[in-house]
This record gives C-alpha cells, structure tokens and sequence, in this order.
C-alpha cells in the first residue's frame, strides 16, 4: 500500500552539502515521509560558511547531490539558491518559493536543532514563519533554548499537531526525532585529507566523483 501524499504541499532542506552524505539522504527521506510530500527538495546554498577548508565549488556540489539523490524518487536536488551572486539568504529562497506556488498550500522549511539555537542571527529571521512551517529535527547534545528570544518565539510558534499544519500554508514550528547517522561532512573530508577511505559514509557515484575531481584532497 502506498504511503498518503500531499502533491501541492513542498518541503525543503537546505545546507551546504559539502559534500552530502548518507546521513543528508537518511533524513531527507524520513521528512519527506513524515510530511507527506511528493517529494523533499535539497538545496545546495551557493556560498558555504566554513571557508578556509578545501572546498568543492557550488556546481560540484550540485553534481554531488544530483548524483546522490538520481535513483531517490523522493529526494530532489534543486540548484534554485546557485543562480544568486550574492550570498542567499533562507528568507528570500522561502519568499521566492512562496510566490511560486501560492498562498494557500503548505510549505515546510526543514532544519536541525543546531540551526534552530542560533536562527536569531539569520537574516530577518522573525519573517520566517509568515512564509512557511520550519520542521526541526533534533541533533545529539543539541537542546532547544530555555529562554531567550528563540525561546519565546517557538513557544509562540510550536504545535505537534502535524495534521493541522498540513492544512495551513505557514506559521508553525514542529519538532520531530529523525534516525541521526554519525556521519559528517567536515568527517569526510578529514577522512580524504589523510589519505583514508570514505567507502559506506556517502554513495558509491559521490565517492567516485571526489575522486575523479581530486576534491578535499
């Protein structure tokens, strides 16, 4: 029997993907689960906040996640935030998609735990929520404030009711617990920098790209 989906709803999850992991693809597919949705798209952002580590361009971690997610009916690669010179920013990625699908129909913004802490320091960060529902995973060793402005904005915000917010189109924080891989990408790319096999940490054609492009080395 299959699984009940919701094909106007979209869900995104975004990061830099540096390079996507087994860990990404776990989680992806338990949210598109969990949400109901046709499919969850990932978005690689353009400009990673960890520079100073070798680094794969945005393309080639585009080409990474493309490759990683080709046989994954429910897990789409999307290349929306590439095309901006300037640094993207989550609030306008979700007010672009917003417009592009309508005002009525939900669309859910997938983060972690250790991105939800530290959202006050995001670019307009209290518009958020007017655009769409923000799903947080939960992360090892990671707690949501107890007080504090992020505090009181998702005791505004919560509701664990998931069906009700499929039928709303924006304006929830939902917290949910997903299989958490101890897999990282800063891990890999340790892991290639000495000379040691990345092998079960991310799909074979992503190991076979690294290393047909010398990436991380």
């Amino acid at each position: 029997m299959g699984r009940s989906v919701n094909n106007m709803a979209v869900a995104l999850f975004g990061g830099t993907f540096n390079p996507v992991h087994i860990g990404h693809l776990r989680i992806a597919t338990e949210l598109a689960e969990l949400l109901q949705v046709d499919h969850l798209r990932l978005l690689p952002c353009a400009f990673p906040s960890h520079r100073g580590e070798p680094q794969a361009s945005a393309e080639q971690r585009l080409a990474m996640l493309t490759t990683a997610t080709a046989n994954q009916s429910m897990l789409v690669a999307d290349d929306m935030e590439l095309h901006r010179a300037a640094p993207s920013y989550s609030i306008d990625t979700l007010a672009l998609v917003r417009q592009q699908m309508g005002d009525t129909e939900p669309l859910f913004f997938c983060i972690g735990m250790d991105a939800l802490i530290k959202i006050n320091t995001w670019q307009r960060w209290q518009e958020l929520l007017l655009h769409c529902h923000i799903v947080v995973s939960s992360r090892p060793n990671t707690e949501q404030p107890e007080s504090g402005p992020v505090a009181d904005w998702i005791a505004q915000h919560r509701c664990d009711d998931l069906d009700t917010m499929q039928q709303r189109p924006a304006g929830n924080l939902y917290f949910c617990d997903l299989t958490m891989l101890d897999i990282s990408s800063t891990g890999i790319r340790e892991k290639i920098a000495q000379g040691k096999s990345i092998n079960f940490m991310t799909p074979d054609t992503v190991v076979e790209y690294i290393q047909q492009h010398h990436l991380y080395e």
